[in-house]
Parts: structure tokens; sequence; C-alpha cells
């Protein structure tokens, strides 16, 4: 199945993505309200909205004396350019044109931010960066840009103009506006005191330094000083973004208490009778307002600054499994049963019975609402649907009522701060970190842990608990959690919790970790047998030689699977190499890949290519000292198969520098004029270009 993930409009940080059905090639979209109506200002005090705010810029574009519509990317610096354009491709290399001009780049394989810092060393002053589908670019050069030229993003066709204008002159301008502005790219609902109810999707990954919550919220063009900032995240230990959003719910902390109208929770047998009488439900939110089927090219972004609502009609799981499968058997040709689409009792549905009305990309993590004898109560949190708004395939929201037990151990009991599982890790080597252990209840208590695994080979774990004995109410501590790599293979462990009051619920916490084994074979293929620079390679299958060119590729993987492969190395120096991909590309998002190619430094994911990439060489100067360990990871989502469906890797060569030991003076003593000998020793280590994930590549 497709995944169409919602827009994330701003900085390195929310990284989301929504499957659907087993087997299926349909696209998923985080849901919008399409075909409803403008909200009333005040009917829905406790709907939120997750927002990146920054300060306004305004951005112009004059090219022959004809002004362009222009966005500003985040991070760009203010500024002023005017030259003569200079056709620089995709921005993958030195433009050799471009000195002293202003540089026109179309999108594509390569970081917005790498483009950017190609042309301003070839002398370029400023960048136009032009989309390649419809539309204008809304995208990040990344917190750590350091790039010093203006740069703007124009449309495709605009972009197209202006490649037959190479001659004309263009003036950019950027200037940084005082007012604070915000961009939403989920819903939430307040439900009291600190707390906010979210989908696990719309915070997986994310930063709190830079995402925040505005509650009450109505028109986004106005409010941004509202924005509450966040103090931890927690989403559901046991979240799943595979084939199915199973789980998909998460908590927000605020770092303060608001005082505002709380929604209240629906609990799970009234949910489940409300949905066997096909009750009406009501979705809002700031989500695209256009419907497309499964098979249509999603419509441009649509969402709107004021709060629209739409009426549906609940499902019963049943109907919702029997509807789904005849939809996918209609659509693919293949016989789909009512228990192969993925619905079970974390989830609810509904829909509009002609279609033309629901949520799509946007609305995700908002409210499904209904209107009982006790006021609007919230049955759902958005969580997925197939296209958008269309008749055959109801929206899939997470089902509240199921995670009552989980909503009161976190806000009233003993919870663990969501934190990333541990990165691949080198067979025979060694990972650790901590974790914040939070007692959100109002009585102290003492802690003993326990790990608690399925498998009796789960052995590379272990604790160190000793600061969180005795956890004080309304405080928190850490403990440590140690990964061991002895044994290959991916390995999951529950950390038990156990207070000795009953009064203290208690929410489970899982962490994974997957080890995989040294690769003498990659390492004589690329490195010469090194014992320096080492190779590891694992995951769902190993990459194999590919000796017609020296290479390396990713192994043959079913869908939701990857291969990785793995360099560990230590030192200063520069490290170059290419790689290519062939694979199915999401041409509709690009920033979401379907099939992909990713590149991991030190267990952070930095860049990826997906589609048709032809080999691309890539070189990193500068590097400082250090251990370190390069991951490149082929993984494919849960649909279809383009291409040759694999990743490929040659060239790497590493080139150590000299450190020079300064010179040490001869004793004054010695009649002689003796001096001591320099030395140098050479070091190694890669780390590679500025992004973070998925948000601000192209």
């Amino acid at each position: 199945m497709k995944y169409l993930l919602f827009t994330i409009l701003l900085i390195s940080i929310i990284l989301s993505s929504a499957h659907a059905t087993n087997e299926s090639s349909l696209l998923l979209a985080k849901t919008k309200i399409v075909g409803g109506e403008l909200a009333v200002q005040g009917d829905w005090p406790w709907m939120s909205a997750l927002v990146f705010t920054q300060n306004a810029v305004s951005t112009s574009l004059e090219v022959a004396g004809t002004q362009y519509d222009s966005e500003p990317f985040s991070n760009s610096p203010p500024g002023q350019a005017s030259a003569t354009i200079v056709d620089c491709g995709i921005g993958d290399a030195l433009c050799t044109l471009a000195e002293k001009k202003i540089c026109l780049i179309a999108r594509g394989e390569i970081d917005f931010s790498v483009k950017v810092e190609n042309c301003q060393k070839s002398g370029g002053i400023g960048v136009i960066i032009f989309n390649n589908i419809s539309g204008v670019i809304s995208g990040t050069l990344g917190e750590k840009f350091s790039g010093t030229i203006p740069v703007v993003a124009i449309s495709q066709n605009d972009g197209i103009l202006l490649l037959n204008q190479l001659d004309s002159i263009a003036t950019i301008n950027i200037s940084e506006q005082v007012a604070l502005t915000q961009i939403a790219n989920c819903g939430a609902s307040f439900i009291g005191e600190k707390w906010v109810l979210t989908a696990s999707h719309c915070v997986d990954g994310a930063n709190i330094n830079f995402l925040k919550v505005n509650i009450g919220e109505y028109d986004l063009s106005n409010g941004a000083n509202n924005a509450k900032a966040i103090k931890r995240i927690y989403m559901h230990p046991e979240y799943d973004e595979g084939n199915v959003l199973n789980n998909d719910i998460a908590l927000i902390e605020l770092v303060e208490t608001v005082n505002n109208p709380a929604v209240t929770l629906l609990d799970y047998d009234t949910s489940r009778q409300l949905a066997l009488a096909n009750s009406s439900a009501t979705v809002i939110g700031w989500g695209n307002i256009n419907a497309y089927g499964p098979n249509d090219e999603s419509p441009p972004n649509s969402q709107p600054d004021k709060l629209r609502q739409v009426e549906l009609s609940l499902l019963s799981n049943e109907q919702c499994k029997d509807t789904l499968a005849q939809a996918y058997t209609d659509l693919e040709g293949i016989n789909y049963l009512p228990n192969q689409v993925g619905i079970n009792d974390s989830m609810i549905c509904a829909e509009f019975l002609d279609g033309g009305k629901g949520s799509c990309q946007g609305d995700s993590g908002g409210p499904l609402l209904v209107n009982t004898n006790q006021g609007w109560q919230q049955i759902g949190i958005v969580s997925y649907g197939v296209g958008c708004a269309d008749a055959a395939f109801p929206d899939v929201y997470a089902r509240v009522g199921n995670f009552t037990d989980w909503i009161k151990s976190i806000t009233q009991g003993i919870a663990v701060e969501s934190s990333p599982d541990f990165a691949i890790t080198p067979q025979n080597t060694a990972q650790s970190k901590l974790l914040t252990v939070i007692n959100n209840s109002n009585i102290t208590t003492s802690l003993t842990f326990i790990l608690k695994s399925d498998k009796m080979d789960s052995t590379g774990f272990s604790l160190n608990t000793d600061n969180c004995s005795t956890l004080v109410a309304k405080q928190s501590c850490q403990i440590e959690v140690s990964f061991d790599a002895k044994n290959v293979g991916q390995q999951r462990i529950e950390i038990g919790i156990d207070s000795g009051d009953t009064n203290i619920p208690i929410s489970p916490y899982f962490i994974s970790a997957q080890a995989i084994p040294a690769n003498s074979n990659i390492n004589t293929q690329l490195s010469n047998g090194s014992s320096e620079l080492l190779w590891f390679s694992g995951g769902d299958q190993p990459w194999l030689l590919d000796n017609t060119e020296a290479a390396i590729n990713s192994g043959s993987i079913g869908n939701d699977q990857q291969s990785s492969v793995l360099l560990t190395f230590s030192g200063a120096g520069s490290l170059t190499f290419d790689w290519s991909v062939s694979s199915e590309e999401n041409t509709d998002n690009p920033d979401e890949p379907f099939d992909a190619l990713y590149l991991l430094v030190d267990g952070e994911q930095v860049s990826f290519i997906s589609g048709e990439v032809a080999y691309t060489k890539v070189t990193i100067d500068d590097l400082s000292a250090g251990e370190h360990q390069i991951t490149w990871l082929y993984k494919k989502d849960g649909g279809a198969s383009e291409g040759k469906d694999k990743g490929y890797l040659k060239n790497v060569i590493f080139t150590p520098i000299a450190i020079s030991v300064p010179t040490t003076p001869a004793p004054a003593a010695a009649q002689t004029s003796s001096k001591s000998s320099g030395s140098s020793s050479y070091i190694a280590l890669f780390i590679l270009l500025l992004l973070t994930l998925n948000r601000r590549r192209i």
C-alpha cells in the first residue's frame, strides 16, 4: 500500500508515515476535512493544533520586470541578490557557471541545503528552486544550515518559464518580519490540566524544541503567540506503523497547566454500541478540502486557515472489515477477506455513504466526536484512510475507549518517556541509553524494575536502576538500559515496573535492538580487508557482492522489510562513496518515499535516495575524530515494487588526514643543537550532510 503522509512544512522534526492493508498498493492518507463546513468559533474549545511557529518571512522574485509568486525556505538567511540566472540542474554538484549569478535549480534527489551549498561554493549569490510537482515547495534548509545567500521556492510551471530566460536579470529579496506565524501539521484534543491527546504518527520523531500545541485554536492565520511549549511526549508503547497503524495514539505533556475546557473521552462499551447503531459522529480539523480516490493523483495542498467540520456515520468493526475487503478486492482484483484488512479493537471506522465527505491530510491526530447525554465526547483520533473521502473506503480512527487504562497510567501513574529504539548495532559491540521515568501520581513510591521477554535468548539487555529506587511524586529519574550485541537478529524487551502500590497505575515500556554480523566478503570487496574499516551486514537479508562493478547491493527483501550494511571506523579525515538506487518512488510526495536507500550516521537518519537514481558521488570533508558507524539501509514499504528494487554502493574510499604534533625544544643544558622529531597520526571518521529526518530532503 502506498503511504501518503500528512504535509510537514517546517523544520526537521515530525516524521509520520501512514500505512494501509496487507498486500495493497493503495494511497494511505493522513486525514483532512473534505466536503464539510466551516466550524463555528467557540464550539470546540478543546480542539488543538500541533504547530511550528516562526517569525513571518516575506519574499519577492522579479525576473525581467515580471513578478513571480515565491515562498521562503525555513532557515533561509534574509538578504537581497540581483544577477543573471544560470541553470544548475538539480544542484547535485558544483555549478561551473554560477560565479556572481543566481542559480536556478530543480527539485530532485538532493537535499535543499546541499543544492544551496553547491551554488554558494561555486560563487553563486542567490538560489531559486522550482518544484518537480504541482504547487510551490514548502520546505526547510535545516537547523544546521550555514549558507549566507538568499533562497526562494517557486512552482514547477514558473521554473520551466525561467529556464527560457537564463540571460535575464533576476532579483531576489527575503526580509524577516516581526510577526509570529504558525503552520499546523496535525490536530489534537485537550483532555485537561497539561495533557493533550493526538496520534502517534503525528509525533513519531518529534523534536519538542520546535513543536508546540495551540489549544482552543480556530483560525491558524492568527494566534501563534498562544502556542504552548511541550515538556514530554508519550507514544503508545505498542504503536506499530506496519501495514496498518496499530495503537495510533500519543499523549503530550505541556510545560504548564492550561485553564481551558477539556473534552471527555468515551468508554469502549458505549463506543461499540454507537458503532453498531451507525450513529452520527463529527470530525474536525484543518486538513485538505479536496477529495480523491485511491487511483487518483493527490491534489495540491488545500489546507484552510479556519477550522472545519463534517458529519459522518460510524461503522461497526465487522461492517468496516467487510466494506474494506470488498473495496480492496474491486480495486486490485485480489480476493481480500475481512480478516486481512487489519481492523481491530483499537480502531473504529466512519464514513459518508455516498463519498465526498471525510477527513484527510492535515486532520491526523484530531478528534472524532459524538454528542451523548453528557455532551460532546471524543470517540476516536484521526489515524488513516485510503484516498480522501472515497465512497468505497471508510476512514479509520484510533478508538480512545480502548486506551483508557493506558491514558490513566501516563497521566496519573508511573510512565517512561518515549525514546527511539537502539540503532542497528554491529555484533559484539555495546550501546547504552538513558530513559526518563516519571511519577505523575501524587504518591512518593519505591520502584523495582525487571526485564521481560518472550525469547529465552534475549540476554543482550541489562539495566542500571540505582537512581530510581525511590521516586518522589511529580518528579522524574533516569535508568540506563544497555544492549550488548552478542546474538545476531532483532530483539525486543519489556521493561516492567513495580511500585508495590495498586493505587499507582503503571504503563509498560518496550525497546528494540538489532545486531548484525561482520561481513568479510564486503570488507574485502570495498576496503581490501582493512582492519580499520570494518563492515557488517544483516537485517531481513544481508547486502550482496556485485562483482560486475566492484560494488555491493541490498539483498532481496519483501514488503515491510529492510536490508542493511554498516561501516565502523574511528578518526579524522574525509570519506567518499558512490550510491545508487532503483526503487518504487512516491512522485506525489518525494519527501515521504515508498521504497528508498537511507543513510544513517551514528544512528541518525541524514539522507535518502528513492526512484531511479544513477550512481552519485558523495564527498565528506573535514571529519573530526571519534568512533562512528555509518549505515546504509534499503527499506521497503508494504506495497508494490518497481525497478530493480535494490540499493547500490561502491567506491568507498577513506582518506585520513595527518595531525602534526608540535616540535619540542631540546633541554637548555644540552650543548648541541638538537631538536625532537615531530610525529603524525592518522585517524578516520565519516559524517554526512547536515539534514535530519525525512522532512527537509527531497
